[in-house]
């Protein structure tokens, strides 16, 4: 693994990557208020074959804070991993990430191979679908945590006890369904978020492209409705009405993180692979 930096819009963005240089590229999305280690198991299982970039988006991880938040600003984060990269790539993305990656995959300056969206917020803009959702009230409560951990100077070991502690729409808490590995990494992730990312999730999300049709190979992993799937009951219908040619696969039983949550972690690795491996070669 190599760390770099980015320089972008004058700020800088964290990255690492992982594998040969040359070999052909895939770039790893994390979702919101996570950062870029959260994809270190897939990434040692992609590196092998495969020269695999990670990133933290502004405001996550070791990237710089910015005055304010919009869709567009995390779109031009990813933009900028993929030209730095300079060959087509195959984009996975993990909620926010998911939603990036299916952005790019409607339209991006540097062209995609594929994209693997897991469980993303793709109809988030639509006031009433995120309202029926169980994010507004979640992101409500997490911003109110971050804001009280600030003021009193909470440290790592704090931000730990949280994530292991956090209820599980799977039952039990985080640490039932998650490696030490992975709330070590979502720990770290809370202590380093820049707060006013909070405000902007506090409302539908500043995106329009719903109903457009991607222009690359596309898999779409949906979590179970009932255990914090951002990816609703019936948003399925919706996007392959727009884009037949997608592949939806859901994992019941499945909360909002495949690739973070034990029980699913290989069935995610097989629907990485198995998308790879339904490429032409690069």
């Amino acid at each position: 693994m190599t760390d770099i930096t980015l320089h972008h819009q004058g700020r800088r963005l964290a990255a690492s990557t992982f594998g040969p240089r040359g070999a052909p590229p895939v770039l790893l999305l994390h979702g919101v208020t996570q950062c870029r280690d959260t994809w270190e198991e897939v990434a040692h299982h992609l590196a092998p074959r495969h020269e695999v970039w990670t990133l933290d988006f502004r405001g996550h991880g070791h990237s710089d804070w910015v005055a304010e938040y919009a869709m567009q600003g995390f779109l031009s984060d990813a933009q900028a991993a993929l030209h730095e990269i300079g060959r087509p790539t195959v984009v996975i993305g993990h909620s926010l990430g998911g939603l990036i990656a299916g952005m790019l995959a409607i339209e991006s300056p540097t062209p995609l191979r594929a994209a693997l969206l897991e469980d993303p917020p793709w109809y988030f803009g639509d006031p009433q679908e995120y309202a029926r959702s169980a994010f507004p009230g979640l992101f409500t409560l997490m911003g109110a945590n971050k804001r009280r951990m600030v003021e009193e100077g909470a440290g790592l070991a704090d931000y730990l006890l949280l994530a292991r502690s956090a209820p599980s729409p799977m039952g039990g808490t985080a640490a039932d369904h998650t490696s030490e590995r992975h709330l070590l990494s979502r720990a770290s992730a809370l202590h380093r978020v820049d707060p006013r990312i909070y405000d902007w999730l506090l409302q539908p999300l500043d995106i329009n492209h719903a109903d457009r049709r991607f222009r690359c190979p596309v898999r779409v992993i949906q979590a179970d409705g009932g255990m914090g799937a951002a990816l609703l009951p019936g948003h399925e219908q919706r996007l392959l009405a727009a884009n037949p040619q997608a592949t939806v696969i859901a994992m019941p039983g499945c909360g909002h993180g495949p690739h973070y949550t034990r029980a699913f972690e290989s069935a995610f690795l097989a629907e990485v692979d198995t998308l790879l491996m339904s490429l032409p070669a690069a």
